[in-house]
């Protein structure tokens, strides 16, 4: 991962995060004015009881948002799981108080009131139809595990073929034959290393095309390493053909992990959740809450 990438992923953490604390705040706020009674009315008056209702529903639905933003940044399945449940939760009881809602403007509410009610059920189902696809993708992790996978087992099998190469040219003889061997040995080793960096520039490209590109410049690379691989072998003999074959079974290892490496990024889960999130999800939230916050207001002469 180059510097650029590395700091636009700092940026694009460093977003959610503010969302995430934006979100508690609202929720704060919200829970304060509850708690203080910030709403006008007798508190047995109808409007009054609906205008609480929805308050705990904007409380409710600044939570869900608040948890989905940490699913998505999770670090780790357990993690990004429990945080995406406490979400489902909270938008669960947002579900559970609009039937109560529904009920309470059915039965003594205004025509605006109902006006705003319906809109407020089209926007939130749409909001959660989001929020299901949103957590389900938040939850797979495929660019944090592809990421993992190169950086443990994709490694040790480097480590292992550079290893092998090393004892397959140090006993060669004579000098002239050996220096031949080092050069296919130093080939087929780049050409490895070159793998492993495409591998990570696979899992962090932004879009399609990008990865298309990045796979046949593996292919490319892969085509080298055999080709100094196979001209290694030529020249091996009795003393250098275990560690050949050992440095050909570490590469079609390595070239099965990175298979691997490259399905999961294809899938990219994290870099899709994030761009929903900050997109179509965060729009969504505010939408309905806005019109939670009309809802709230009709009829009571507040600033909407």
């Amino acid at each position: 991962m180059d510097r650029r990438q590395s700091g636009a992923g700092r940026r694009t953490i460093g977003i959610i995060w503010a969302a995430s604390l934006v979100a508690t705040a609202i929720v704060s706020l919200l829970a304060s004015s509850w708690m203080q009674g910030a709403w006008p009315g007798s508190p047995d008056s109808r409007g009054d009881r609906r205008r609480a209702l929805i308050s705990v529903m904007r409380m409710n639905l600044a939570k869900a948002a608040e948890k989905e933003k940490c699913a998505v940044i999770a670090l780790n399945d357990e993690e990004s799981r429990n945080y995406a449940d406490q979400s489902r939760q909270s938008s669960a009881y947002v579900d559970r108080d609009l039937r109560s809602l529904g009920g309470l403007i059915a039965r003594d509410g205004s025509g605006e009131e109902r006006e705003l009610l319906k809109k407020f059920e089209a926007s939130w189902n749409v909001r959660r139809q989001i929020e299901t696809a949103l957590l389900d993708t938040a939850t797979e992790n495929t660019n944090m595990k592809a990421i993992e996978l190169s950086d443990t087992i994709g490694s040790e099998l480097l480590q292992k073929f550079h290893d092998d190469l090393v004892k397959l040219t140090s006993r060669v003889t004579p000098p002239t034959r050996r220096t031949e061997m080092d050069k296919s040995a130093g080939q087929a080793e780049v050409a490895a290393l070159n793998l492993a960096l495409l591998q990570k520039r696979h899992i962090n490209a932004p879009t399609e095309a990008d990865k298309i590109a990045i796979e046949t410049a593996i292919k490319a690379a892969e085509q080298k390493a055999d080709s100094a691989l196979k001209s290694l072998e030529t020249m091996s003999g009795k003393k250098t053909g275990p560690f050949m074959k050992g440095a050909l079974s570490d590469f079609s290892q390595f070239m099965q992990v990175g298979e691997e490496i490259v399905r999961l990024s294809r899938i990219n889960s994290n870099r899709s959740a994030i761009e929903t999130s900050l997109g179509r999800k965060r729009l969504a939230d505010a939408e309905c809450d806005r019109e939670l916050k009309a809802l709230q207001a009709s009829g009571t002469g507040l600033i909407k």
